[in-house]
């Protein structure tokens, strides 16, 4: 097996899932800075087990930008809301979930904060970013076949702000001491959302 190679054995698949966990733990614990011997010695195991893993510090920090955004999928962004009414009353409710999951989440301060400054975050968020607005754009476009949204809104571009939007907030809220309610964030971010789809932040109707 190669440094890169995903174990797919279940023992190989637990180990590494527990090698995560360790690292997102030593992260949280010392302000997002963490060296492979730091999370060997806390998982118990000689750092060459890690390097087996991992490959290097680059590869570690990948794989819980990875685990992040997996468990940020999972919990928010691909929960099926289609049948909970309007495209304004389901994406509220995305939203609200993808708030709540950035504000229980030790690790999204981090993500955020001192691990943003990390080369590979940025590469490695940049093609999760493309991913979430494209997801975005094609729930937009859905909401114009239904005569919900403008017709006139680029789906890409409003993908693009709602996001963009809601990670810069994400970002202030979280690295903020005291931080602001999750419920203040969740107002701020439905008006942006509703402004980048050009619909009325209550009535839902165009504007």
């Amino acid at each position: 097996m190669t440094a890169k190679t995903i174990p797919f054995t279940a023992k190989g698949q637990a180990t590494r899932a527990r090698l995560i966990g360790v690292a997102q733990a030593v992260a949280i614990t010392n302000g997002g800075h963490f060296e492979l011997s730091e999370v060997a010695a806390a998982a118990g195991v000689v750092p060459s087990l890690v390097h087996r893993y991992f490959g290097s510090k680059a590869g570690l920090v990948t794989a819980l930008v990875d685990e992040f955004f997996a468990r940020f999928h999972v919990q928010a962004l691909d929960v099926p809301l289609d049948d909970k009414g309007t495209w304004a009353e389901h994406e509220r409710i995305r939203l609200e979930l993808g708030v709540r999951f950035g504000f229980a989440e030790p690790f999204s301060a981090i993500l955020y904060g001192p691990l943003a400054r990390e080369p590979e975050v940025a590469r490695k968020e940049a093609a999760r970013i493309a991913l979430v607005v494209d997801r975005a754009a094609r729930s937009i476009r859905k909401g114009q076949k239904r005569g919900e949204l403008p017709d006139h809104i680029d789906p890409g571009l409003a993908g693009a702000a709602m996001f963009g939007a809601m990670r810069q907030v994400m970002t202030e809220a979280l690295n903020r001491h005291p931080r602001p309610s999750p419920e203040a964030v969740i107002d701020v971010l439905w008006r942006q959302v509703c402004a980048s789809v050009g619909i009325d932040p209550k009535s839902h109707k165009p504007v």
